[in-house]
């Protein structure tokens, strides 16, 4: 199994912002190596939206997948960081 981090969360594209993979980051050896790398990101990272973020709301969906509310200056954004096993 090779697993993954994967990173959902609000693009920009042309004149509208849609929801897609924003990133999807190393193969971890384990899914508990996946699982601890998820929760920093869900801690620490940066998402393209808000440019500059304030409030960060964490909440667990489940032992391998995380919803990061985070505040900007005049509206809400959210990402979802997940634990995967990359099949292919």
């Amino acid at each position: 199994m090779e697993w993954v981090v994967v990173i959902e969360e609000s693009i920009s594209s042309g004149n509208g912002i849609r929801w897609g993979v924003g990133r999807v980051s190393g193969v971890y050896a384990s899914q508990s190596l996946a699982r601890q790398d998820a929760l920093n990101f869900a801690h620490r990272y940066n998402p393209k939206h808000p440019r500059m973020d304030g409030e960060r709301r964490i909440y667990r969906l489940s032992e391998d997948s995380y919803l990061v509310n985070v505040a900007g200056a005049t509206s809400r954004f959210h990402f979802r960081v997940s634990v995967a096993d990359r099949i292919q």
